[in-house]
Formats: C-alpha cells, structure tokens, sequence
C-alpha cells in the first residue's frame, strides 16, 4: 500500500494505469532498465558527478535526462519541471507517457535522498500491482544475499544497557523505529552490541534491515561517540514515551453496527479536497503557512490527508518538528469527523491568509491558482 500511495503523486502528471498500453516487450525493457538504474545509483552514492558517464550510454531519452539532472545535483524541486521542459511529456509523446512519468518519480525520489531500494518499488508499482509485487520479492531475495557485514562497535549509554529489555516488547520497538525514522534509528543503533542488532534486524523485513544496515555503517564512519550517545538516548526517549496501548474493558467495547458509527468515520471527501489542496497550493506559500501553525494544529491537518499529501507537508518542515508533530500524532486519540472538519477549515483559512499581501486593496482578487481557490470555498462552505 505504502508504494501505491507513494507512485499516485504523480497522478496529477498522468494516470500510471496508461502503463497498460506498453506491451509486454517493452515492459521487460523497462525494468531492466529500472534494474541498471538501481545499480548506477548504489555504485555512485558517494560520486554522483559519475552518473554523467551513465547518461553518455543510455539510448532511452528519459533515462538519460535522469542520470543528467542527477549528475548535476538538480534540486528536487525543479525537477518536474526539467522533465516538462524537455517536451518528453508533450502530447506528441503521449505513446511514452507512462515510462517518462516512473523516470520522473524514480529522478524526484533519489534526488530528495530516499534509499534506492523504495525508488526501485516506487518506479516499477508503475507497471501494476502485480509487477510490483515480483519486483518486490526480487527485491527480497536480493537484500537477503547481501554481503554487508557489520563489525562490533559499542559505545556506552542508556540505550546500550537497556536494549535487552527493550526488545522483549517487540512490537512497541518497531513503533519506536517507524516514529524515530531510519536515521535517527541507525545512529542510536551503531553503538550496540552486534548481538543486539542482529535482533533489531530481524524484527524488520529483508529491505529493511539492509537499508537500516547501511545507515547504522554510515553512522559509524560520521558520528563521534558523544553523537551517537546523543541519538542512542533520544531513541531511548521516544521509546519510554510508547505507552502500550490500554485494554479496553469489556463492557466498553463497541459490538454490531454501533462500532462504525458514521460520525466517526472519516469523512472521505474531506480528505479528497484537502489531499487537493496541500498537492496545489504552492511550496513557498505552504511553508510559510505551516510556519504560522503549532505542532498540534499540522498533527491535526495530517489526520485530514491522504499518505500522498503526508510527504510534501513534513518536507516543508523541519526534521526535528517532524519528530514532534509524529509524537502528538501517537499520543492523541482517534477524533470525530466533525473536529476532523474544523481542523481542515482553519488550516484553509491560514493558507488564504498566507495568500492574501499585507497591502492588499480592496476588490483585488487573490493570487491563488484557480483549482485552489475553487477546492478552498469547496472545503469552507462544508458544515
């Protein structure tokens, strides 16, 4: 789910269903194509100025331009628009539509630093579920015959003497590693006991463990001690902060059809028109709108998204902020469809205040883009 959700923010550039028109020839093309990319990424991370050589020896005009606009260290987001420019999304290339968009998504995704590994799930989910499917257990096996080996390297701190503890409530670690993110979690990680992690790594699938392996080596060639005690002790606090949830005594539980009550259910348009709202209103704009809103207020706003939308907002904000409006996230309680309503309504209104200049006369309609301005009443006139 998490990489069909990751592909469909492409949608506004095109429908990845298209992908059906591409028959099964060039379709095996393409992913080999998409193998070698993955292998010219992995074999460059510490160069990329060598994937110009990469762009010299493609003969697929998309594949090139991504190893150029990767070569040169283009910024993220530019590059749409670099993709746009290049006419291979013109209506005269409308046969090679669906390939250019998964070059676009795999081009973005590696430039904002993901891990190769989910750029490669990102780009062949284009093709369907059941292509990505065999992509993914190809992947599988190729995490699991990796031949990175980690070495002991302990450096002493909380986390280090409590870890055994820890890992007897293995779901409650895993919680942890998802709020924390891949990596502060590896820097914690790399000064424990190889014993230790070999059974963290096991509480994670084959893809995983081997990006969390990697990091937990980059850890241990930047970090000095006193900085990975430092990541080690906020791990540490995150994880008393993971209260298990409490049961729910018996008399208390929901049976029949009064446990889906239809106020409290979220209300699927409203996500749809906000989703709408966070993917058009302009970065510069959003930030700054994000700025003006405390961390329980964008907690609330994520509840009213859609995954897609989830990424551009917390890109838009720091890394330490997002860690803390994911701790509110976990420590507030499910809210009704209502409430769900007024947060999306204020956030809205936020966003035209953003919008509107200090100078503003009276009459002068509002620089917003039409769309926006359209879903914004759309979602305000809601009751």
């Amino acid at each position: 789910m998490l990489i069909e959700r990751l592909a469909r923010m492409y949608v506004r550039w095109g429908n990845p269903g298209q992908t059906d028109e591409l028959n099964r020839r060039k379709k095996d093309q393409s992913i080999l194509a998409i193998h070698q990319f993955l292998e010219a990424i992995e074999e460059s991370s510490e160069d990329r100025k060598a994937l110009f050589t990469q762009s010299q020896q493609s003969r697929r005009k998309a594949m090139k331009l991504s190893y150029l606009l990767l070569a040169s260290e283009t910024e993220p987001e530019t590059i749409p628009d670099a993709f746009l420019r290049s006419g291979l999304l013109s209506n005269g290339q409308r046969s090679n539509k669906p390939e250019v968009l998964l070059w676009l998504a795999g081009t973005e995704a590696i430039a904002r630093g993901i891990h190769p590994y989910i750029v490669f799930l990102i780009m062949s989910s284009y093709f369907g579920l059941e292509t990505a499917d065999a992509e993914f257990r190809w992947l599988q096996e190729r995490a699991r015959a990796s031949t990175i080996k980690l070495e002991e390297f302990i450096v002493p701190g909380d986390l280090t003497d409590t870890i055994e503890e820890a890992l007897k409530e293995p779901t409650r670690f895993q919680r942890t590693i998802r709020i924390a993110g891949m990596p502060l979690s590896a820097s914690a990680f790399a000064g424990c006991s190889l014993y230790y992690i070999e059974k963290i790594l096991v509480l994670i699938e084959p893809i995983g463990a081997l990006i969390l392996t990697e990091m937990i080596i980059s850890a241990r060639k930047n970090l000095v001690s006193d900085e990975i005690g430092t990541a080690q002790q906020a791990f540490l606090d995150l994880f008393t902060q993971e209260e298990a949830e409490p049961a729910i005594p018996e008399e208390e539980r929901a049976t029949g059809l009064e446990a889906f009550e239809e106020h409290n259910l979220p209300d699927p348009d409203l996500i749809r028109i906000t989703t709408n709202i966070v993917m058009g209103a302009e970065a510069k704009i959003l930030k700054s709108t994000l700025s003006s809103m405390n961390d329980s207020e964008i907690a609330s706003l994520l509840r009213c998204l859609e995954a897609l939308a989830h990424e551009r907002l917390l890109s838009l904000i720091s890394p330490g902020r997002q860690k803390r409006v994911l701790m509110v996230i976990q420590r507030t309680e499910n809210v009704a469809s209502g409430q769900m309503l007024r947060d999306a309504q204020l956030f809205a209104q936020k966003l035209l205040t953003t919008y509107a200049p200090k100078n503003l006369k009276p009459g002068v309609p509002l620089s917003i883009p039409e769309e926006v301005r359209g879903l914004i009443s759309s979602l305000l006139s809601k009751e």
